[in-house]
């Protein structure tokens, strides 16, 4: 198969048939061999279809007839070609046994990596052994640009070539590069192709060169030239012949390489893809795993709220017990808060911004540090914008401030050191803003956090933000600080810095944009709820909620009977349905939902006003729960204030 590819080749070079015309014939001969030798599809044995072939081959035309019966070439011109190809055959038999040798020796290096910087080396650094010439270059093919760009020059002043690039066509190479056959010039100043500029970069005269094709499967992927051969003679067919073996073989290895380190870096992205996909499946499931506990949590959580608030009622309010179930509360409304934020992370509730004072919440965040942050790390505080508003989820604001300030806690637990927390109202102005490229002009609030710990390298600096990343020790922290601290930031329309040095300490800057409107202040109030006397059905699948929703109305004076089913419960309100003047459901139950209980309920009697009642559920939304005539829809865990507020204002109303 060489040789029949190889006279049409001849016969192109001789300028008897065109490119077209040579791949137009090659198809025509690959068709003929295909129809002679029909593929086994049982694949029985593989030696059946190699008998076939030989046993065909003899009646199969030559690529020579092909030419000739697709009117392509004369018979004159392919004896002509014929025997050129005899000439090229005597040449390679010729050749001395000790330059074959040489050229299989480097071949074999060339091929012994897929490193393409080392193939490329090892091609430069012997292509002039093969040819005895003084310097060579290698061209890559731009496909994008036609151009050659000089990758790995070699010889006098070679640095000077480095990445020039030789226009499409120009010069011998760019002839060789566009008709893809061998040039060997004995002077080069005598031919008109020759590219001068070349010389004036480098300083060295070209006398004589020869640049031969580098093909990969017929696929042109460059040009490697040899310029002037090292005892003053010029270059031989036999120089060519060799070169352009050393160069067949050498483009295979080349672009062996290079597809190599593509699928390499395919392999690597896909790693990347699947790095990510892992992190996003197990972010899924956290959010899965944070819905299920936030649930158990609310239940225990209304446990704890309701019986402190029903102990606060008998408890006079300057009695220090007072005092200290104040703080439970407060503490489990913070908590609340924190679960409805793990349900709004886990897509089960929305995040609820409103005007906060965000004074208030380091005010709050620092009387929970104080008891955990050791006596050798002092707290300044410089709160300079008292009552200056912000619109956020406090519940964000406060995880901010918390993490931030145990970073710095953790930065200085072993030398002491000082945290200083400042607040202050800036405006900035469109020069203001060139380190913030997120924000816009306009008023916002500055929170610094200051330490004087280890601080951070630069290299520490760069990854900072990014999720798993720590510098903490085990136990000490999951390394998701810095990355939730910025993803609330950004959320709330804000921005954040960094400027740390080792030893010196770290200062972490973030911007809100701020609001003028007035805060709300809410207080609970326990010694004045809103009372009844009605009669109330209370249900829910959790006994220790059932109890302290019995509980929590009778305080209030109603009268309860409190059910864990929804059967049970719908049992005792068919046998009197009159005597009801209030249903009070949980959503989540087994057997039957709280909506569902709802709608039997209102099939015995239409106008029962229900409340409904949920930690989280994908099956009803507020909205969606008025529409069906539920009169409220209540988060758990449940406070005494609002149950006895919504309570009241239903009973009222109806």
């Amino acid at each position: 198969m060489l040789l029949k590819k190889f006279i049409g080749e001849i016969m192109r070079e001789l300028g008897f048939i065109t490119r077209e015309q040579l791949e137009e014939s090659l198809r025509k001969q690959r068709e003929i061999f295909e129809a002679k030798t029909l593929p086994e599809f049982l694949q029985r044995d593989r030696l059946v279809r190699e008998a076939r072939i030989a046993r065909e081959i003899d009646s199969t035309p030559m690529l020579g007839q092909i030419l000739m019966d697709m009117g392509f070439a004369t018979d004159k011109e392919i004896q002509t070609a014929l025997e050129h190809q005899e000439g090229f055959i005597e040449l390679y038999k010729s050749i001395g046994s000790e330059k074959l040798g040489i050229s299989v020796e480097i071949i074999s290096m060339i091929n012994s990596t897929l490193n393409l910087a080392e193939v490329l080396s090892h091609l430069m650094r012997h292509a002039n052994r093969v040819t005895n010439s003084v310097s060579s270059t290698l061209m890559i093919l731009d496909h994008e640009t036609g151009e050659l760009v000089f990758s790995v020059p070699t010889g006098p002043n070679s640095e000077q070539l480095t990445d020039i690039r030789l226009p499409t066509g120009k010069g011998i190479a760019g002839w060789v590069a566009q008709h893809g056959q061998y040039v060997l010039v004995a002077d080069a100043k005598k031919d008109p192709r020759f590219y001068p500029e070349i010389d004036k970069l480098t300083g060295l005269e070209t006398k004589s060169l020869l640049c031969v094709p580098l093909k990969a499967k017929s696929k042109l992927i460059g040009v490697l030239e040899v310029v002037n051969k090292a005892d003053g003679s010029t270059f031989t067919q036999e120089d060519a012949l060799l070169l352009s073996i050393f160069a067949s073989q050498a483009a295979m290895a080349i672009e062996n390489a290079r597809l190599y380190g593509e699928l390499k870096d395919k392999l690597e992205e896909e790693r990347r893809m699947q790095k990510k996909l892992a992190e996003t499946e197990k972010f899924g499931a956290l959010g899965q795993m944070a819905s299920g506990l936030a649930h158990d949590f609310n239940n225990i959580l209304g446990a704890i709220m309701g019986y402190v608030e029903m102990a606060l009622l008998d408890i006079p309010e300057k009695n220090q017990a007072s005092t200290s179930l104040e703080q439970v509360l407060a503490a489990s409304n913070r908590a609340k808060d924190l679960v409805r934020q793990i349900l709004a992370f886990s897509r089960k509730s929305e995040e609820e911004h409103k005007p906060i004072l965000l004074s208030t919440i380091i005010k709050e965040v620092l009387n929970l540090l104080r008891a955990s942050i050791p006596a050798t790390i002092e707290i300044v505080t410089k709160i300079q914008a008292e009552n200056a508003t912000m619109m956020a989820d406090p519940t964000q604001i406060h995880q901010v401030l918390m993490n931030l300030c145990t970073n710095a806690n953790h930065s200085m637990r072993d030398t002491g050191g000082m945290l200083e927390i400042t607040l202050s109202a800036v405006e900035l102005g469109p020069d203001d803003i060139d380190s913030y490229p997120e924000l816009t002009p306009g008023s916002y609030l500055r929170l610094s956090v200051k330490d004087t710990g280890h601080g951070m390298d630069e290299q520490t600096l760069k990854q900072a933000f990014d999720p798993y990343f720590t510098t903490k020790e085990k136990d000490l922290g999951t390394g998701l600080g810095l990355a939730v601290v910025r993803g609330i930031v950004k959320n709330h329309g804000g921005a954040i810095s960094i400027q740390s040095e080792p030893g010196k300490g770290t200062s972490i800057e973030v911007l809100f944009p701020r609001i003028d409107e007035e805060v709300l202040i809410e207080t609970e109030n326990f010694r004045d709820l809103p009372k009844g006397r009605e009669r109330i059905l209370f249900v829910d699948d959790e006994e220790p909620l059932s109890n302290l929703g019995k509980l929590m109305l009778e305080r209030l004076g109603y009268r309860v009977i409190a059910k864990t089913c929804p059967k049970e419960a719908l049992s005792v309100f068919e046998k009197t349905p009159e005597d009801f003047n209030l249903v009070i459901t949980d959503m989540t139950m087994p057997n039957m939902t709280g909506d569902a209980l709802a709608e039997k309920l209102k099939e015995i009697r239409p106008d029962i006003p229900v409340i409904l009642c949920t930690g989280h559920s994908d099956l009803v939304t507020k909205e969606k729960a008025l529409s069906k005539d539920i009169k409220d829809f209540l988060m758990k865990p449940l406070s005494m204030r609002h149950l006895a507020t919504s309570v009241r204002k239903i009973l009222d109303d109806s």
